[in-house]
């Protein structure tokens, strides 16, 4: 007689792991050393590397950022000088209306490209707090 139990059944059971990050777990880099010669000591050293590397490069972005900041400065320094200049010269040969709008445009278009940039500064730190707020977790 065959058995007909319908609670008859296979059993399966199926585990998985997950990390992140360059440095495995300690069994697992224990693991990798035993089958990759100094395994272990070659994933750490290739994690310290990366982590110099990417150090150095945050490092570079910074320096670059504020070198573009002052030639940025410098850059509308310029322009600003350029035409009260050019606009006091307009004025003193008579053409008092062209002069003065022509100063006028040009202060009046750096102060906007700072309004403008301060502003957008401000609203992506905003952007920025709110991502990091969002990825910690609430007590």
């Amino acid at each position: 007689m065959a058995n007909d139990n319908p609670m008859r059944g296979i059993i399966a059971q199926a585990t998985s792991s997950v990390y992140s990050g360059p440095i495995p777990p300690p069994d697992l880099l224990a693991k990798f050393g035993e089958i990759i010669p100094n395994g272990a000591d070659r994933i750490l050293k290739m994690a310290e590397e990366q982590s110099n590397h990417r150090r150095c490069i945050e490092k570079w972005a910074v320096i670059g950022g504020t070198i573009l900041s002052y030639v940025g400065v410098g850059c509308a320094m310029i322009i600003a000088f350029g035409t009260l200049y050019f606009g006091s010269q307009l004025i003193r040969e008579g053409h008092a209306i062209y002069g003065s709008v022509f100063a006028g445009s040009g202060l009046i278009g750096l102060v906007t490209a700072f309004i403008y940039g301060t502003r957008s500064r401000r609203e992506e730190r905003q952007r920025r707090d709110q991502r990091n707020k969002e990825l910690v977790p609430q007590k």
